[in-house]
């Protein structure tokens, strides 16, 4: 269970004062398992030679197999008049070995931001809507390793900016509206002074949530610099619940190179013939397409678990290989706030390199608080 505590608790530790309308709430989970990998790094693949080509696997401790591992502060204030000033503080750790996960304080998220009547406008780092949007349609809720929908839709695989200004519309009638613009959207990559000579970004998106029937489209974009291609995704999914078994769809195309890696291995994929990138990773290429495709099952197992599994095809043109990744996954709730987890997947010809495949097995147990 999340714990509320308000501010003027919690003043030792934060400056600032406190009043009855100022709320923090101090939240996070652990997640940790056991996994097994297999590989095998096809003969294009650029990285065959450093890693020794062939077959190769490890077994092991891995953390943030379901959840990556996080803890966070979100604060609001009431400032009267249906509005509130709102802020999140996120940040990601690995809890095998207690380090950050994203290198930064706050990797996860960091924004701040006024909700209300004429919706929510939020600044800083954050996630893009196609991650936010498509949770409820991918069974495994866009985590999972290589059995995220991520893997073939790489709109959909985490995808954080930097500088970013986004708003959601109130929702009506269980429509809700997005949109947001990075002005730089990847500060480790460094910044210039003035906005164009910036990698910037575009985020858009649409849901329809009502009852047992889910429906999100998404829309992204890339400006790369200097003179790169663009990288662009669009993506429309839905999802049902029937009650004995969900079921989700979802079709995109990416063109121009992908905005994600997929990373599912230890190879690095092809080179992008003109652009920059290699395939298993993000990567720009002009003339590129590729069609993406997701089927999801998820039914409930008695009131406390659930089976689900999905296959997933992100199948390019440029003569690259498709990739196709079947999965299955099972989750055993022992609490409200702890559970069991395992899932199997197996990728084929990911990074679009023949040859090259994946196999993960994993289990492990997920704490929220």
């Amino acid at each position: 269970m999340k714990k509320s505590v308000l501010l003027g608790a919690m003043i030792a530790g934060f400056a600032g004062a406190a009043s009855a309308e100022t709320q923090v709430t101090l939240y996070g989970l652990i997640d940790e398992g056991l996994i097994y990998q297999s590989n095998k790094t096809g003969d294009r693949d650029v990285s065959r030679g450093d890693i020794g080509g062939g077959s190769q696997s490890r077994f092991g401790i891995q953390e943030g197999q379901q959840s990556g591992s996080r803890w966070g502060l979100r604060g609001t204030e009431d400032l009267g008049g249906g509005t509130m000033a709102t802020f999140v503080l996120e940040s990601g750790f690995t809890a095998n070995d207690g380090r950050n996960a994203q290198n930064r304080l706050f990797g996860r998220q960091s924004t701040v931001g006024l909700t209300g009547d004429f919706g929510t406008f939020d600044m800083g780092r954050q996630t893009n809507l196609a991650s936010r949007y498509f949770e409820g349609v991918d069974p495994f809720a866009l985590d999972f390793f290589q059995a995220n929908m991520g893997s073939a839709f790489s709109a959909a695989n985490t995808v954080r900016y930097d500088n970013t200004l986004m708003y959601q519309t109130p929702t009506y009638g269980g429509l809700t509206f997005g949109g947001g613009y990075s002005f730089n959207y990847d500060a480790d990559l460094g910044g210039n002074f003035r906005t164009n000579e910036n990698n910037r970004a575009i985020t858009a998106g649409a849901m329809y949530l009502s009852g047992p029937l889910q429906v999100s489209l998404s829309y992204d974009q890339q400006n790369l610099t200097p003179s790169q291609p663009k990288p662009k995704s669009a993506i429309i999914g839905a999802a049902y619940n029937f009650e004995v078994v969900k079921l989700g769809l979802a079709y995109g195309y990416t063109k121009d190179g992908v905005l994600s890696g997929q990373f599912l291995g230890r190879g690095s994929g092809a080179p992008s013939e003109n652009g920059i990138g290699l395939t298993n990773g993000a990567f720009s290429w002009d003339g590129l397409r590729i069609n993406s495709y997701l089927v999801g099952l998820t039914a409930p197992i008695g009131a406390v678990s659930s089976v689900f599994g999905s296959w997933q095809r992100a199948d390019p043109n440029k003569g690259l290989e498709k990739t196709d990744i079947y999965s299955l996954g099972f989750k055993y709730d022992l609490s409200k706030r702890t559970d069991l987890y395992a899932y199997g997947s197996y990728a084929d010809g990911y990074g679009f390199v023949d040859g090259n495949k994946v196999t993960t097995v994993g289990a492990g147990v997920r704490h929220r608080f």
